[in-house]
């Protein structure tokens, strides 16, 4: 038996146990949306830590502002560290709120300006979750992968234009991200998409930031499982 399964079955008491030819344990990835400076700087030192490596989708347009990341740090990171930079439009515009020409050219200019910096884009997350049926047959042209904003389970086959992801609010604890990891090592889940946004931030005006020590025994929870852990376009290409 794995060590995932024996670990998973010593947690939840009356689990079956089956042996490693019946499971296939899932592939892991974190995703980090929009840029925040604390991924930089708070995320990825843990996620270099434990040898991970993340998918990073930003806002183009926005790059560098106030409590953002700059083109040196986004660049770094997959240029240097081997993360992934994927597209999620100029300004993280809801694409159901934009007219169509409008969409299509923020999509593409937004891709271009990935290009443009040396970076290698396969994977788009869908700003709130919303893509118009009029605009997806250009959107999976341009990319591999689209993740989307709902939490579900993804099996093998896997269907990459469709992807969803349990994204971490404010006031979490570990415990319902590892839940959630167990989950779908039961589920024999294929894949496991985990995103967070800021970190360490304190005010009440954000719903989406996470703290170090929690995201830190994420990641421990995750490597004691013996889980790999890839960025998004390596990892549905396993």
């Amino acid at each position: 038996m794995s060590l995932i399964l024996l670990w998973i079955t010593l947690l939840l008491p009356g689990c079956k146990l089956f042996s490693t030819a019946e499971r296939t344990a899932p592939i892991v990835v974190f995703t980090f949306d929009d840029q925040h400076l604390s991924i930089y700087e708070s995320a990825f030192p843990i996620m270099r830590e434990f040898g991970f490596r993340g998918t990073n989708f930003v806002n183009t347009n926005v790059i560098g502002l106030t409590n953002l990341m700059n083109w040196a740090q986004i660049t770094e990171l997959e240029l240097e560290y081997g993360w992934e930079t994927g597209g999620h439009t100029l300004n993280h515009e809801a694409l159901n709120q934009l007219d169509l020409e409008v969409a299509i050219a923020n999509i593409k200019q937004d891709k271009q300006n990935l290009y443009d910096h040396g970076l290698n884009p396969r994977s788009f997350a869908l700003p709130r979750g919303q893509c118009p049926i009029q605009l997806y047959d250009m959107l999976t042209g341009l990319y591999q992968n689209i993740r989307g904003s709902s939490d579900f389970a993804m099996h093998h086959p896997l269907n990459r234009k469709a992807l969803g992801y349990l994204a971490y609010q404010s006031g979490w604890s570990s415990d319902i991200v590892k839940r959630r990891i167990q989950r779908g090592i039961l589920n024999q889940e294929a894949l496991i998409i985990i995103g967070f946004h800021r970190f360490d931030t304190d005010s009440d005006e954000y719903a989406d930031s996470c703290p170090s020590p929690t995201f830190r025994e994420i990641l421990q929870y995750t490597k004691d499982l013996g889980l790999k852990v890839l960025p998004l376009a390596e990892a549905v290409s396993q």
